[in-house]
């Protein structure tokens, strides 16, 4: 009779919950592209602003840690919300949390514009999720 212990389906149930992948979700305004006439690399810039800086200011956070120690397994998400006002209403979202949802509202310089919101490495817990459904966040 083969072990039981052995059995890969046993193991496999007898085994902890893994927890979620870290994840950075990153939030572009989308009326930057289609109304304002951003070009597409103006954007990019904008999100490696935004994600350069919430990276720097959570660098001391476990989380950040590591997913910066796994380079070949970074996730990120990029998703877009409407205009200036469901950005900051997202950034206004995660800063009331308790406790707040580490993240960096990207002002451009020197329009002061709002462009770009990056959260800090994060396992997408529900009141992320919650946050970004309420700002109308979706694929970008």
């Amino acid at each position: 009779m083969a072990d039981s212990a052995a059995d890969p389906e046993r193991v496999a149930l007898q085994s902890p919950p893994q927890p979620q992948p870290l994840v950075m979700q990153i939030v572009v305004r989308r009326d930057l592209l289609d109304v304002e006439g951003w070009g597409v690399g103006p954007l990019m810039a904008q999100v490696a602003h935004a994600t350069s800086a919430v990276l720097h200011e959570t660098r001391e956070r476990s989380e950040t840690q590591m997913y910066l120690a796994d380079l070949k397994n970074m996730r990120k998400v990029v998703l877009q919300t409407v205009d200036q006002s469901t950005l900051q209403r997202l950034a206004s979202l995660l800063a009331e949390s308790d406790p707040p949802v580490p993240h960096h509202l990207w002002v451009e310089q020197p329009e002061n514009v709002p462009t770009c919101l990056a959260l800090a490495p994060n396992r997408r817990e529900s009141k992320i999720k919650k946050a970004l459904d309420k700002a109308r966040c979706r694929l970008f």
